[in-house]
């Protein structure tokens, strides 16, 4: 009987609307019937990719069925496509399978993996206790069923007989044609905290929040490569009360709209591979209360600004946020560097691909941007530590110390009178000065942009052994500091193997500072004329 084609193995029938697979290309099914000057059923197909079909539904002059592209319809025979498994099906072929008193299912104690009902037994050493371990299905917590023809559930709870442990579920890249099958799955497991449904075509229901119940303990949702406007990501969120992290990359998402209810105790959001090119989308999102990480990588964004605060105040946006992420997009103003230090709780940055990170060699960069940004702990994903932070201030002093007294700006408060366009360039500077004190006038001079790259003049002692004497000498701040070690071990004919290095800063009062990297050079340090290197053993 042809009908039969149309027939899943656990007994239910594929419709309109629901999803195939077919060669490796997925689609929609539209049309279910005969078609004119034919003979047999065909199914009506609309192919997510618009290269894999030859029409839009219309055959002979008659529509059988509409698409949203031209060439994106095509007529399959039944038999030619993947009508999809159930969820537990999809698990039990990948995890394996068990003997279970009481379970009424026939199964093996090795870890086996199949398609099309073949199964292989895996190979491998210690298999048997790993397989042993794999197909406790009552044991999984973590399941990854990407791409494994997943329709729905199933009309049995499988899943919360067998596997009522699972807290992480990924269904990527399925056959699910509703979120109706999704509560269907999701309400039969009890512990569920991640679940990942990208890739896959969901039609949202009427009125989501109803669905509620289904999906109280999610925390995190991945809803990466949907086809979802913003307005639809949105909707989608309102199922889920609990909601802490939000991934929707890649779903060409250009603009944005404000939470009303939604979102409201989400603390990541990750919005990147999307298609948003203005900073005022996402300043629509500067109100949601618990925002830690906002990811907005590999987009199209220009410039950050805050437009609510004072180049020196703090802005009330983002008021949560410790850790943006926006590298890959088109920044290349230092500007927008200065806005970042606006934000009240940033602690974090990455900026990778911007044009901005190629203004200046890699060392020179970061020490800006900690130098701008004030509360920064990590800075391209490396932590920044206390004396970085100091030396990169001030070297930022001096490098723009020039600048400074052209605009205005003396050692004497009295007499400073800084320029309004200064103090917007570098909205930090008199914070510094406050901070460290204004560079003196030698340090002034104009150099070569790498300030690196000149001499240092040092006094080196041995305070444990103050008959060996003080040495005056004139490095080069490249020097690195295993070279530095191999310098005093000669000055002072030293013997031991282990030799420690610390200075003690002229400018201001304070602990010894340990040179404890000996591939960082002295400029690391932010080693100064007149500074005194400690070698001890």
């Amino acid at each position: 009987m042809v009908d039969a084609d149309l027939i899943r193995d656990d007994g239910t029938r594929i419709g309109i609307n629901d999803r195939i697979k077919s060669n490796n290309y997925f689609g929609t099914v539209k049309f279910i019937g005969e078609v004119e000057s034919t003979e047999g059923l065909w199914l009506g197909v609309e192919w997510d990719d618009p290269q894999r079909g030859r029409h839009n539904g219309i055959h002979n002059g008659k529509q059988y069925f509409t698409t949203k592209h031209a060439t994106s319809g095509s007529f399959v025979r039944p038999k030619k496509v993947e009508l999809g498994v159930t969820c537990f099906a999809a698990l039990k072929d990948k995890y394996g399978r068990i003997n279970e008193k009481n379970a009424g299912v026939d199964v093996e104690e090795l870890y086996v993996t199949g398609s099309n009902n073949q199964i292989t037994v895996v190979e491998m050493v210690g298999a048997e206790k790993i397989n042993i371990k794999q197909s406790k299905l009552e044991n999984l917590t973590d399941v990854m069923l990407t791409d494994t023809g997943v329709y729905g559930a199933g009309p049995q709870n499988d899943l919360e007989k067998f596997t009522p442990n699972i807290r992480e579920l990924d269904i990527s890249k399925n056959l699910i044609s509703s979120w109706i099958e999704i509560v269907e799955i999701c309400k039969q497991l009890e512990y569920l905290k991640l679940l990942d449904l990208s890739e896959n075509y969901l039609q949202i229901p009427e009125n989501p929040h109803t669905l509620q119940n289904s999906f109280l303990k999610i925390k995190v949702l991945c809803l990466n490569k949907m086809n979802y406007t913003w307005q639809q990501i949105l909707q989608c969120s309102s199922m889920f009360p609990s909601l802490k992290q939000l991934h929707m990359h890649s779903n060409c998402l250009c603009r944005l709209s404000a939470p009303s209810t939604e979102l409201q105790k989400v603390v990541l959001l990750n919005l990147e591979c999307n298609d948003i090119s203005q900073w005022d989308e996402i300043l629509k999102l500067a109100d949601l209360p618990n925002l830690k990480t906002l990811i907005i990588s590999d987009n199209n964004i220009e410039k950050i600004y805050f437009p609510n605060v004072a180049k020196n105040g703090k802005t009330t946006m983002f008021r949560s946020l410790e850790l943006l992420l926006v590298n890959n997009n088109r920044i290349s103003e230092w500007s927008s560097i200065n806005e970042l230090n606006k934000l009240y709780s940033l602690t974090e940055v990455q900026l990778r691909g911007n044009p901005l990170m190629s203004t200046n060699s890699d060392e020179t960069v970061r020490q800006l941007l900690i130098a701008k940004i004030g509360g920064l702990q990590t800075c391209q994903k490396t932590q920044v530590l206390a004396k970085e932070r100091r030396g990169a201030e001030i070297d930022y002093l001096k490098r723009f110390g020039p600048d400074w007294v052209k605009a205005g700006g003396n050692e004497d408060s009295a007499k400073n009178n800084v320029s309004p366009e200064f103090l917007q360039q570098h909205p930090r500077y008199m914070e510094l000065i406050q901070k460290l004190g204004a560079p003196e006038e030698s340090e002034m001079k104009p150099e070569s942009t790498k300030l690196k790259d000149h001499l240092v003049h040092i006094k080196i002692t041995c305070p444990d052994h103050p008959d060996k004497g003080t040495v005056q000498k004139k490095l080069p701040q490249t020097m690195t500091v295993q070279k530095v070690k191999a310098l005093a071990k000669r000055l002072f004919k030293i013997h031991a193997a282990d030799v420690t290095v610390s200075y003690v800063s002229h400018r201001m009062e304070g602990p010894e500072i340990e040179l404890d990297n000996e591939l960082k050079q002295l400029y690391f340090y932010s080693i100064e004329n007149d500074d005194i290197l400690q070698v001890k053993w």
